[in-house]
Parts: C-alpha cells; sequence; structure tokens
C-alpha cells in the first residue's frame, strides 16, 4: 500500500502528543514512524538532545567494505542508474549494512548542506541508535520500503531531512542492508517509494545473479515483459534441483523458509531438460505452466557458460595469483576490481564504464593481470580512433585479395591476435552498428570469420569492454544493439569521476610514486588544494598537474602553490567538461585567497561541524587522523 505524504501539522500534533504527553499518535504519523520513536526512547534518547554523525574507526573501514564486498558490488549498476535519475534532485544515494553503516555514496551530494555531508560518508553510523528514526533504519526495522520526512525523525535536529529507503534481501530472504536517498531540502519527491523498492528489487537480483547456479530465470505473466531485473527469481543446479528462491517468488509460489529437496517438477509441469533444451534454441520468452495450472514466462537471467567457458571457470576457483593492483583512491572501486577478477576469469565479460580520464584502460590491464587469462596476450582496440571503413579489418582479419589494398596472404584480426588471452574493446560505445551484429555472433559461436574467407576459427578468449557514453540512452536511441549490450555486460564496472572518490589522497600518493616524486614533498596545505580541485580530466589531468609540479619545483624540494598548474590554484578556469551542478561547485572551490587561510577556514569548519571529532573531521577532509595532527601541531 502506497505511503501517504502527511501534514506538517499532522506531524507536529504528533509529536506534542508523544513527547510530551506519552501518548500513541495514531492517525497522525504512520505506525513505523511511531513504533521508532519508541525504540529510540527504549535506548535511553531523547529528541531534543545535540547528536553527530559518527564514523567507525578508520581502520576498520576497509574490513567493513570487505565484509560487504558482494552487496556493494551487486548495487554498483543500480546505484549508477539511480544517480543519474538524480541528477537534479538533490538527493545524495546511501548503500549501508544491515547494521545501518554507510558502505557507499553517490549522487549529486555537491548540493547538500554540511551536516549531511557529513552522513554521505563510507564508515558512518546511520543506525537507529545513532541517529534516531531514519528511513534507512526503519525500512530495514519494518521489513519494507518507507520514507523519514521532516519531523517524523526522532531528533529535532534531523528535520530538515527527506529520506526515503528500501530493504535489501539476499536470495535466502536474509537482510543484507539498505538502499536510501536523502536530501536537506523541503518537499517528498513524487514516485521515490517505487523507485527505491525497483532499485532495491534490481540489487537484490544482482546478488542472485552471483548465487553458484546452473541456471537462473525470471517469470512473468507477460511475454513481452523486461526480465533484465525480474521479481519473481528462481535458481537451478545442474539436475533441476532448486538451490535459491528470492522472497517474491516465495510469496508467489507458496513456498515456506527452506527449499532444501524442492525440484523442478514440483513447481512446474514438464521436466528440467525439456526447459534446457528449450532455452537453448529459444529467441523469445519460455511459456511454462505451474503444477496450479497457472501459465507464466520464462527468461533465462543467467547460464551456466558453455563447455569452452567452463575450463577457464575451474580455473576461477582457484587461488589467482596477484599482480600488484594500482590505485584508484577509493575502497569500493578497490573491492569492485577484486570481484571483476573472478568473474572474468569465470569466462564473464565485463564491461568498464566511466568519464574520459578515469582509468578505464588501466582497470583492463589490472584486470588481465590477475586473471587466469593472464599467461595470454592483452589486445587492445579502440573503436572510436580507427576508421569506418578499416576497422572490421582490422577486428575479424581478412583473406588475400578480400579488398582493395589487402595485404598479401591476409592477416589476422585483432580478435585472433586476443586468442588465449584478454582482447579490450576501448570506447565500443563507436562501433558501427552493422559490425555490432557480426561481434555479437562471434561471441555467441566463440569462432571468428575472417574478411572474404569462410574458414571457421575457434576463439578462447576473455573480454572487456570499456566507453565513457551511456549505453542505456544509446539502446534507447537505436544506435546500439541491445542484445549486444547484455552480451557485453556480464559484469559492470563502474570507475566514478575523482571529484566523487572516498579516498583521493592515496591516489595521489601512488601517482606521485609512479612519477618518482616523494609524496612528502606534498605539504598538506597543498594536499587540501589538490583534494578540493574537481578534476574535470580525471586521472590523466591529476598526473599531469603532479608532471607539471615536478619540472617547476627543484629537485628533492617541497612542491610549493606556485609550482601547481594555473587551474588547480584558481588562478584560471578550468576546463569545462564538467555538468554544469559540477562547474558550479568548481566556481565555489576556487575563490582566490592565500592558501595558509584557505586551508585554515576548510579545517576549522571540518572540525567546527564534527564537533571536534578528529576522526570523523579527518575522515570528511580525505586525510589521516595523523596528517591532521601534524597539521593542527604546526599552526
Amino acid at each position: 500500500m502506497p505511503q501517504v505524504m502527511l501534514t506538517s501539522a499532522a506531524v507536529t500534533q504528533a509529536r506534542q502528543l508523544f513527547f510530551e504527553e506519552g501518548t500513541l499518535p495514531n492517525g497522525l504519523v504512520h505506525d513505523a514512524v511511531w513504533r521508532s520513536w519508541q525504540r529510540c526512547l527504549g535506548d535511553g534518547r531523547k529528541a531534543g538532545e545535540v547528536m553527530a554523525f559518527n564514523p567507525i574507526r578508520r581502520n576498520s573501514v576497509a574490513g567493513l567494505l570487505e565484509r560487504n564486498r558482494q552487496l556493494i558490488i551487486a548495487s554498483e549498476p543500480a546505484i549508477l542508474l539511480l544517480a543519474k535519475a538524480m541528477t537534479c534532485t538533490g538527493y545524495g544515494i546511501l548503500l549501508t549494512d544491515r547494521d545501518g553503516v554507510c558502505l557507499a555514496v553517490s549522487g549529486p551530494i555537491e548540493h547538500c548542506g554540511n551536516m549531511l555531508r557529513q552522513a554521505l560518508c563510507p564508515g558512518v553510523d546511520l543506525s537507529e541508535r545513532a541517529i534516531g528514526t531514519n528511513a534507512m533504519a526503519t525500512a530495514m526495522a519494518e521489513g519494507l520500503p518507507i520514507g523519514i520526512f521532516g519531523g517524523e525523525h526522532f531528533f529535532a535536529q534531523n528535520e530538515t531531512f527527506q529520506c526515503v529507503a528500501a530493504p535489501i534481501f539476499d536470495p535466502h530472504g536474509t537482510l543484507v542492508g539498505s538502499i536510501d536517498i536523502t536530501r536537506d531540502a523541503p518537499g517528498a519527491q513524487f514516485g521515490a517509494l517505487s523507485l527505491m523498492l525497483d532499485c532495491a528489487a534490481a540489487i537484490e537480483t544482482s546478488l542472485f545473479l552471483q548465487s553458484p547456479a546452473h541456471i537462473t530465470i525470471g517469470l512473468n505473466w507477460r511475454a513481452d515483459a523486461n526480465d533484465k531485473f525480474s521479481v519473481v527469481i528462481v535458481a537451478f543446479g545442474k539436475d533441476g534441483e532448486v538451490q535459491a528462491i528470492n522472497r517474491a517468488a516465495r510469496r508467489f509460489l507458496g513456498i515456506g523458509a527452506t527449499v532444501s529437496g524442492l525440484r523442478y517438477q514440483d513447481l512446474f509441469q514438464g521436466n528440467f531438460a525439456g526447459l534446457m533444451d528449450a532455452i537453448k534454441t529459444a529467441r523469445h520468452p519460455i511459456p511454462l505452466t505451474l503444477q496450479s495450472g497457472l501459465c507464466l514466462f520464462a527468461q533465462p537471467l543467467f547460464l551456466k557458460p558453455h563447455e569452452t567457458v567452463t575450463v577457464r571457470s575451474s580455473a576461477a576457483n582457484a587461488p589467482l595469483k596477484q599482480t600488484v593492483m594500482p590505485a584508484f583512491g577509493d575502497a569500493a572501486i578497490q573491492l569492485s576490481l577484486h570481484r571483476s577478477i573472478r568473474a572474468l576469469s569465470a569466462g564473464l565479460p565485463i564491461l568498464i564504464q566511466g568519464e574520459t580520464g578515469t582509468g578505464k584502460e588501466v582497470a583492463a590491464r589490472a584486470l588481465h593481470a590477475n586473471s587466469a587469462g593472464c599467461k595470454g596476450p592483452f589486445i587492445a582496440i579502440n573503436c572510436g580512433a580507427i576508421p569506418r571503413d578499416l576497422i572490421e579489418g582490422e577486428l575479424f582479419g581478412y583473406a588475400d585479395g578480400a579488398y582493395t589494398g589487402a595485404r598479401r596472404g591476409g592477416a589476422k584480426g585483432k580478435i585472433e591476435d586476443a586468442n588465449g588471452g584478454t582482447l579490450f574493446l576501448d570506447e565500443i560505445g563507436d562501433m558501427p552498428i552493422d559490425l555490432q551484429t557480426r561481434l555479437l555472433r562471434v561471441l555467441e559461436s566463440r569462432e571468428v570469420t575472417r574478411l572474404g574467407e569462410s574458414t571457421l576459427r575457434k576463439l578462447d578468449i576473455q573480454l572487456i569492454s570499456a566507453t565513457h557514453q551511456d549505453l542505456d540512452t544509446l539502446v534507447l536511441e537505436k544506435r546500439f544493439r541491445s542484445d549486444l549490450y547484455f552480451r557485453l555486460n556480464g559484469m559492470m564496472l563502474y570507475l566514478p569521476p575523482l571529484r566523487l572518490r572516498s579516498d583521493l589522497s592515496t591516489l595521489i600518493d601512488a601517482l606521485l610514486s609512479e612519477e618518482g616524486i616523494d609524496p612528502a614533498r606534498l605539504a598538506v596545505d597543498k594536499r587540501l588544494t589538490l583534494e578540493s580541485y574537481p578534476w574535470p580530466g580525471n586521472t590523466r589531468e591529476l598526473r599531469t598537474a603532479l608532471r607539471f609540479a615536478q619540472v617547476m619545483a627543484d629537485d628533492l624540494a617541497p612542491i610549493l602553490l606556485c609550482h601547481l598548474p594555473d587551474a588547480v590554484r584558481g588562478l584560471k578556469s578550468a576546463p569545462s567538461l564538467l555538468p554544469a551542478s559540477s562547474q558550479q561547485l568548481q566556481g565555489e572551490i576556487v575563490a582566490v585567497k592565500p592558501l595558509k587561510e584557505l586551508a585554515s577556514e576548510v579545517i576549522t569548519s571540518a572540525l567546527y561541524e564534527s564537533k571536534g571529532n578528529i576522526t570523523c573531521a579527518a575522515l570528511q577532509l580525505g586525510i589521516s587522523r595523523a596528517t591532521l595532527h601534524r597539521w593542527l601541531n604546526k599552526n
């Protein structure tokens, strides 16, 4: 049942009845709200007391993210889509674990006020016990999506917040976290509850597809439904045994808490072998009939790779020899890389998405170097850099005399060159639509035919593709094939721009070391300047800025403000590669002031907002406690 927005007058009256007179405000606020208020009072909290958004210990954040790796990875595609939808709304997006601790943040957080930005940080405790009634905690307590608006928050201090959240459950029905949107501006977003429910369902589907099933199917009563984010999902083992079933399917099919001993024929008419045969040849959803007689349509969401990939899959289950992973300045990216390595080694294609300069090829090379196919070649081809009339021959190869100017004797294409290793298709969104059809056939058959001949050549390749474009939009505009998109997107690896990364200091140190520069040469106030700049050119621009500083500074001398590029120092505008919202942010950052004064203002503000909590202030500034202590002692 949809949640009805209550008037501020009703909420004010409810608070008076509950907090001043001790009466339950039935009908004035939703039952879930006053139940949360009761729990907060039971914890000994008072509505008028001052609370703070306190992070867990900094050295515990890595362990927190590692424990929730599967949830973080499964959430990335859905959060990416949600962030696009929230671009102009002022909402920040939060992913929490089951205890209410923030795991990941996205969305236009630059528009949020200082207090909310303290909450929008991985490692901050957002549980009911810590910050009172809020959408994340209440949704998890009730097991339902819910909005908490204004005065419905327990603490009066949080009355400016408007938040909507939905709980997330794993394939066994266990609560694992929540997804939330929050802003500090009045008014609720119409449709937000439905949006959060869809987002949580998408994340649950992604979690489901991580389970080691032989086949996972989505069920719908319509044959033309898009089951990319199916609600009713069942996973079977290779002999038709039910391995997992989501909450919606349990309700729909009337199945209890355990699936032990349950088989395909207990749910559907016919046999499991018939389903598998139909899936191998069907191009449309497959009609199935429940034992009750109800007719449904099944769409395979995941099918264990065929034999040529199964060899690689067994290697994926063995410990992989890890090379040094590049730094990206964000713990969530590092977790995503490790997950992607295992997926790539199991034969799943990886799609890397991110703005220009975020390090997509660096990530692709790291995936290859740490994968089961690391002993084979890494072949990269930029689909946007090769002339339209040459790309087919470059990719697929050509026979002798295939076209005017072709090399005598013919030549192998990049796809063949990658045999036994990894093919990296950069800027895949620029591939001409007619070649997309041919590439799709190659990926489905694992065979390639050179231009001008009919001989089929077997392939064993790992595939990574990358783009800075929005492929969903290209699909809607008929400029990219939807079937190729789903074939490439075995797992998505999203690389956020530098302005949204959680630990830019680590990336700066790594790049300094790569350029042969001692990180100690960069003083804390200069580091703050680098971390505050929005970096429209991302890693490429940051690396160039550090090289520039090295050239301008004397050997081994400290890097000073005057050694940094003019744009970074705020003496001239950065290139306008950012969206309007980020350009607005940039204008605020680059106001010219003495650097020491600017650094002092930033640090003083962080300490004030965190009420003197050094850990919280350091986390907000993106520096270590030790760095902050050194700055305070010196100044």
